[in-house]
């Protein structure tokens, strides 16, 4: 199964921004705060990468480009034009592909939304979390509830109708009722996609010290999984279809990108820090901006006199065996709320999951956490809820 390139698999594209005007206190992405005066050398530096990168885009098509962060909106609307239209001018990108990029709340009054808009971005993710004041104030979000939704509304008159909003629930101090509250102002909005997500305590935030030192109660794990019960009733009341455990869309509008990595396809992650899949190899590049920004401008130098030099930039990286490559289909295909496809499956993998994981199903069926039909294994309502537990037992 381990394969060299495939250039006529189609590929995603990832571009990591890693600049943010204030770090969140629940973030653990590869963002710095403080650094805006490497932007212009940034922007440099990715297209520089990618000029490295063409011999492998070259006959590839490219179905998808993500620019996310960090806070990608701290680049003004020209920067991102400048990107894109090196891509466009450069690669195979398909003429239906989808462009997105993440979007703070607070940096939008500064941007230049028709250039923007002639850049090629046609999806916005907009990265909200709550609709309520004190909640937002909690995660470090330097806006209010008001502000966001008229900034919602000016991008939605300036002719950005794609839009995801994303929202956590399971926050520190949470209740139902604001729960409720911030996903009906949601609904509202008229998005064209919804992200709601549990909050996750990780190591090394802000917010994890504060409840280790006992400043903040741990946030409620009944009440995320009432709120994600209600979450999944409501939006389906709203005419948006659950396609992924925390992904909801209406009709023809979900996410491309998202979506290619929970099927296993290639993406091309350019920028610091950003992760690769591509020919069965898992890859990344070095995450401190500043010492990227000095490694591709060496490669840069040197590929002037030999177009052969390696990208020595990746920092780390791995050959990934047919077993895992086998596991990892299997977590993401039930990520997918239509689940595995045996059919598709074994097409792929030349192996019928039915046999290969035959243990973990029946074990998990008699917990009542899958469902398996003749065509099909997924998730039940209960596994949606305890999912990493059947993806615990399959690794």
């Amino acid at each position: 199964m381990i394969k060299s390139i495939d250039h006529s698999e189609p590929i995603s594209l990832y571009l990591h921004i890693p600049f943010c005007k204030k770090i969140c206190n629940f973030c653990d992405f590869n963002a710095y705060e403080g650094i805006d005066d490497l932007i212009d050398d940034y922007e440099v530096a990715l297209i520089n990468e990618l000029t490295i990168w063409l011999p492998m885009l070259s006959n590839k098509k490219i179905v998808s480009i993500f620019i996310g962060g960090g806070t990608p909106s701290r680049l003004d609307a020209r920067k991102i034009s400048n990107i894109l239209t090196f891509i466009n001018q450069s690669t195979n990108v398909d003429p239906l592909s989808e462009i997105t990029i993440e979007v703070n709340p607070d940096d939008i009054p500064d941007w230049d939304l028709n250039e923007l808009n002639k850049s090629g971005v046609n999806r916005l993710s907009i990265g909200i979390q709550s609709f309520q004041n004190d909640e937002l104030e909690l995660l470090d979000r330097a806006y209010t509830a008001d502000f966001a939704k008229k900034q919602i509304i000016n991008l939605k008159k300036s002719g950005f109708n794609d839009i995801n909003l994303d929202l956590m629930f399971g926050l520190v101090n949470h209740s139902m009722e604001n729960w409720i509250s911030t996903l009906e102002q949601a609904i509202e909005l008229m998005p064209t996609h919804l992200s709601c997500y549990a909050l996750g305590v990780e190591d090394g935030t802000l917010l994890n010290y504060r409840i280790e030192k006992g400043e903040l109660p741990s946030p409620d794990d009944d009440l995320a999984a009432s709120q994600y019960e209600f979450t999944m009733k409501r939006l389906l009341d709203a005419s948006f279809s659950h396609y992924e455990i925390s992904n909801w869309s209406l009709p023809g509008m979900k996410s491309v990108h998202n979506s290619s990595y929970w099927k296993m396809q290639e993406y091309l992650g350019v920028g610091a820090g950003s992760h690769s899949f591509v020919a069965n190899k898992r890859f990344s590049n070095i995450k401190n901006p500043r010492e990227y920004i000095e490694k591709i401008m060496e490669i840069t130098e040197r590929r002037k006199n030999n177009n052969k030099v390696k990208m020595i930039q990746i920092s780390e990286g791995e050959e990934i065996t047919d077993e895992t490559i086998i596991k990892e289909a299997m977590i993401f295909g039930l990520r997918m709320i239509e689940g595995i496809s045996i059919n598709e499956f074994y097409a792929k993998y030349k192996i019928d999951p039915r046999i290969k994981f035959n243990s973990l199903i029946s074990i998990n069926k008699k917990r009542g956490l899958l469902i398996e039909s003749d065509s099909a294994i997924k998730l039940s309502k209960q596994g949606l809820l305890l999912s990493n537990e059947v993806f615990a037992d399959i690794i």
